[in-house]
């Protein structure tokens, strides 16, 4: 199904597979705009900011609950296309035991991490739409990753924000107060109708999934890196907006999270070339440097040009969030402009984090995370109280400075290795 191809260029079905993910975020990009905007409105800075917390700290945990389901399935399917159906039904069985065990842990401790007055049964409805209905939907995205199929995926991950978008519009023009309750029972009916939708594509696709967790063994190990790489990636992305809205309160975290929503918008078309680019890079790890790094040079060049284009365009038209959001979101305008650079240096960090993975470093790219994020924590805890969201701010920047900087020395260390060990050990490692 797939074939090797020269690392120096980029080939025909490398190419189709990013325009599919662009187009798909080309579309993404509006829809999750409108429903941004409609959000602050509707909600006001105290509500959209108690909601931004809360789906962070969700954000954070969801990838323990699926011990890294999603990428297992994009490594196994990319290389022994067979046993896809066999990991996804792997995936949704860890995603279903996950949910239980890591979703009534949150919910125990959520009065401690969620802003003050956050009623339980938010975070329960929002664990509900992450933890079970996205999470099929993002595992039968994997499906499709792995085949390259990256027009299904694209589909996938349009359909979740835009059923999203239909039930608050639908919710707003109702005559039913719009409030975090109901904004939330709509999220849930929209991700349950998404996660329906991509697992029969999926189904269609690879067959139907072998539940059980019988893949996982003698990969726990492997799976449980995969799970705290990724949620090590995800506490260092959303830690900030769960800090900043305990110790700071909702309407901190509302101004913080309009600025930080709007990089996470302009961030959409890098992930989807690093997305296409991802099943690739495991099949060049197999040829070592010589075939690897040419194919990360090519895929890199884009990358880095447009999010030094969309960080200039984010200075310079962030005084546009006013007429956007409002008046009361007027404190995001000079956060924006600070944190449009975290654009860049996620890319920047993301290039070297997907070759450590490639290449079997998965715990070595672990590690520096854990490490970080350590050192991110400690910075919101003593910035946070002392200057607030510009606190979280600088928190983020420093944070994502030192992920870059890290990761890259460490794909220096790997190159400089002799090359016949890191072939053996690449392939010892990703099994």
């Amino acid at each position: 199904m797939m074939t090797h191809v020269p690392p120096h260029r980029l080939d025909r079905g490398f190419t189709r597979n990013v325009g599919a993910l662009l187009i798909g975020q080309v579309l993404r990009v509006p829809i999750t705009a409108v429903y941004f905007v409609v959000a602050t409105r509707a909600l006001g800075v105290e509500s959209f900011g108690r909601l931004t917390a809360v789906a962070a700290l969700i954000m954070i945990v969801a990838p323990f609950s699926a011990l890294g389901s999603g990428a297992l399935i994009v490594k196994y399917g990319a290389t022994d296309p067979g046993t896809t159906r066999h990991w996804l039904g792997a995936g949704l069985t860890m995603s279903l035991l996950g949910s239980v065990l890591v979703g009534a842990l949150l919910l125990l401790l959520s009065p401690f991490l969620v802003p003050v007055g956050t009623g339980l049964a938010v975070v329960a409805g929002l664990l509900f739409a992450e933890f079970v209905f996205a999470r099929a939907a993002d595992l039968s995205s994997s499906v499709f990753v792995a085949r390259e199929e990256m027009h299904v995926t694209a589909f996938c991950q349009v359909l979740l924000p835009t059923l999203r978008l239909v039930m608050v519009v639908v919710l707003v023009l109702s005559p039913t107060p719009v409030v975090l309750g109901t904004w939330v029972v709509a999220l849930v009916i929209s991700s349950a109708i998404s996660g329906a939708i991509c697992l029969v594509l999926a189904v269609r696709a690879v067959g139907r999934p072998v539940l059980g967790l019988a893949p996982f063994r003698g990969r726990w190990r492997e799976a449980a890196l995969f799970s705290v790489g990724i949620g090590m990636n995800a506490a260092h992305n959303d830690v900030d907006k769960v800090m900043l809205g305990r110790i700071d309160g909702p309407v901190a975290a509302g101004l913080y999270g309009a600025a930080y929503r709007v990089v996470d918008t302009a961030w959409l078309p890098v992930r989807a070339t690093l997305a296409a680019a991802w099943p690739r890079i495991f099949q060049h790890a197999r040829g070592g440097p010589g075939d690897m790094i040419p194919f990360v040079r090519a895929v890199a060049g884009p990358a880095l040009l447009y999010s030094t284009v969309v960080v200039a365009a984010m200075v310079g038209g962030a005084a546009l969030l006013v007429p956007l959001l409002g008046e009361p979101y007027a404190g995001s305008v000079p956060l924006l402009r600070v944190l449009a650079v975290v654009v860049l240096l996620r890319c920047l960090h993301y290039l070297p984090a997907d070759v450590l993975t490639g290449i079997g470093w998965q715990g070595v790219r672990t590690t520096i995370q854990v490490v970080v994020l350590a050192g991110n924590v400690l910075l919101n805890l003593w910035l946070i109280p002392r200057y607030g969201v510009w606190g979280a701010a600088w928190a983020t920047l420093a944070s994502e400075a030192a992920l870059a900087i890290a990761l890259w020395v460490a794909l220096v260390v790997w190159l400089r290795r002799p090359h016949g060990a890191r072939v053996s050990e690449t392939a010892q490692e990703t099994g």
